[in-house]
């Protein structure tokens, strides 16, 4: 080869190399990679000189870092997609563009003993107020949905494993535990089901959530006949929004690879008259219903958490209703799978507090505080079935009392 070829060659070929360089210089670090569900690795200390782990440590650390690994990670789970692999990523791909996530590990006797151990204090807080109290375990989508999965799936009793040892554990003298998993895989076939979860999402819908709700209304003790019950639950309206994209979290964190049409679907009362507030415990501020329902309806596009209602505002989220069925009020603990449920909730109570523990750090109360301050009749735990230890976790990471 002549030496003006060679440089045709080696004077692009630097170009490249130096150009990567450059962006890997200039490009801010991520620190987590939610499409792997995993912490991304940090750059080497020197700590890590010091104990000879820093080659390693850097060769990791260039490629989690390195420019533009996101993008050439769609193309990788693009191309498996393509060619009919089963799990992509942490998620499988089932028929007719189902994502479905993997199944929880199960948990240890003493972290049950643990997670139970807070609630049941929490319970008798609650009790020795002259409170009843519900734990409602809420239908997760990898849990209903299992006759979806691949046969090779062995774990799929984890969840069953999980709640059943967890309820076990709860005093059952002051708690009514509440088990949707169960009431719903009883009333409601594979293909009903379907019908209430999105595909690309780990949440159920609108309908879902409406379903679940009213089985676990006929578990709590309100004072309402089923008739009555019944004529309220039957005034509902249910509506389809797909005038906007619908962005799933399990179809995000794979970057988007399964191209389906799905929508939130709302179920709801006309004419309701609410009232919104920001209450951190001790004072209202007043809010209005776009600061809390559906906050992305002028986007283009939206996720769950944007049709229906984020985990944000609920640090914490009262809202009052005199024209509620009944003049009870409750204080719930939830996570993301309440969001469709907030309207359902205030139709029913004439005041409800929804605290999410992932949202209150700032806020400097216990929970013991919490369910003195709200001063309530009703104190409810709505986990959902999969990932309900987390939040207990972080209940306890703030503190009990």
């Amino acid at each position: 080869m002549n030496e003006k070829k060679a440089k045709y060659i080696v004077i692009p070929f630097l170009i490249v190399i130096f150009s990567f360089f450059l962006m890997n210089l200039v490009v801010p670090e991520e620190t987590v990679s939610v499409s792997e569900n995993r912490s991304l690795e940090e750059k080497p200390s020197m700590e890590d000189i010091k104990e000879g782990a820093y080659p390693s440590k850097f060769e990791d650390y260039y490629q989690d870092q390195f420019v533009f690994r996101k993008e050439m990670l769609r193309i990788q789970r693009m191309l498996e997609a393509i060619l009919g692999k089963s799990v992509v990523g942490n998620y499988y791909l089932g028929r007719d563009n189902w994502i479905l996530g993997m199944f929880p590990r199960v948990l240890t006797p003493g972290q049950l003993d643990k997670y139970a151990g807070s609630i049941n204090e929490l319970a008798q807080i609650s009790h020795n107020l002259g409170e009843d109290v519900y734990f409602t375990l809420t239908p997760h989508k990898t849990n209903m949905l299992k006759h979806l999965y691949p046969e090779f799936v062995d774990n799929k009793e984890n969840i069953d494993i999980n709640k059943d040892a967890f309820k076990s554990r709860l005093n059952s003298n002051i708690i009514t535990f509440i088990d949707l998993d169960e009431k719903m895989l009883n009333k409601f076939s594979d293909r009903q089901r379907e019908k209430m979860y999105f595909k690309t999402d780990h949440h159920w819908n609108g309908t879902g959530a409406f379903e679940g709700f009213k089985l676990m209304v006929q578990e709590m003790n309100l004072g309402i006949s089923p008739e009555v019950l019944k004529e309220h639950f039957s005034m509902y309206k249910t509506m389809e929004y797909d005038e906007k994209d619908f962005v799933g979290s399990y179809n995000s964190n794979l970057n988007m690879i399964v191209k389906e049409d799905e929508d939130p679907i709302y179920v709801y009362l006309e004419n309701g008259n609410y009232e919104y507030f920001l209450n951190d415990g001790r004072k209202d501020i007043k809010l209005q219903a776009e600061d809390v329902i559906a906050t992305l309806r002028d986007k283009d596009e939206w996720d769950y958490g944007g049709a229906y209602i984020r985990g944000g505002v609920c640090n914490m989220l009262k809202i009052k209703n005199d024209n509620a069925l009944t003049d009870k009020k409750i204080l719930v603990f939830r996570d993301s799978y309440q969001a469709p449920t907030t309207l359902l909730f205030a139709d029913l109570f004439s005041e409800v507090i929804f605290v999410d523990p992932r949202n209150i750090t700032k806020i400097d109360m216990s929970y013991e505080e919490i369910i003195n301050c709200a001063d309530t009749d009703i104190v409810m735990f709505m986990y959902n079935s999969s990932g309900f230890d987390s939040m207990i976790i972080r209940m306890i990471d703030k503190g009990i009392k």
